[in-house]
């Protein structure tokens, strides 16, 4: 009876054993399942479907068994020139008047931040013309409405010998003169705001600036 109660718990010991070698085998071959899923599909590694000692198993050496296709992977291939960030570009909208030669030259980098039209005013503090066109043109509502779209330069020549040869080198002669530059790479072009002593308006301004505009 002794004997048979060993042998009987030699073959529990060995169902005990195999239940752990099955156990095992299952966590190795799930574990080599998760592997094979994170694969990209260009792998060079080749997995083959093979029955060992009866039992189904993954493994990367050649057997009888087929080889396993690997599903494509969520990747992407590399771009053959990096991506570049390019923000939006906001279309010029400002109240702000530049000063001088200097504030021409900032104008100049706005300019080109904004891709809008510079607004040249050059003129004089006794010119009774520059004060009929501020009153009646550039410092109305309609007018600083439609002048918010470009980027504006207000000179006085006499102030100073860099401004009067600024405005010389333009061409210019009296006042007011006013010039539209179209871009930074563009000469300014004069703007008649008089015409037979009527002053431009405000419409034929905007018709001015958003033709400008459209032209870029």
């Amino acid at each position: 009876m002794d004997g048979l109660k060993m042998d009987c718990l030699k073959i529990d010991c060995l169902k005990i054993d195999c239940l752990k070698i099955e156990r095992a085998m299952k966590t190795i071959l799930s574990s080599i399942l998760c592997v094979c899923a994170l694969l990209p599909a260009a792998s060079f590694a080749e997995i083959y479907k093979c029955k060992v000692n009866g039992k189904l198993v993954f493994t990367d050496q050649p057997c009888e068994g087929g080889k396993v296709t690997l599903g494509e992977t969520n990747s992407m291939a590399a771009e053959e020139q990096p991506f570049e960030y390019e923000p939006l570009q906001k279309a010029y909208n400002s109240s702000q008047w530049y000063y001088g030669h200097a504030g021409y030259k900032r104008a100049l980098r706005v300019q080109k931040k904004y891709n809008a039209p510079i607004f040249l005013y050059f003129q004089a503090d006794w010119c009774s013309y520059c004060r009929e066109l501020e009153k009646g043109l550039i410092n109305t509502s309609q007018g600083a409405k439609v002048l918010r779209n470009v980027v504006k330069v207000k000179i006085t020549p006499e102030d100073n010998k860099r401004d009067d040869d600024f405005f010389r080198r333009l061409g210019g002669t009296g006042y007011p003169t006013v010039l539209l530059q179209k871009d930074s790479i563009s000469s300014p072009q004069t703007l008649q705001m008089f015409s037979n002593k009527k002053l431009m308006t405000a419409n034929t301004l905007s018709q001015v600036v958003d033709a400008l505009i459209v032209s870029k």
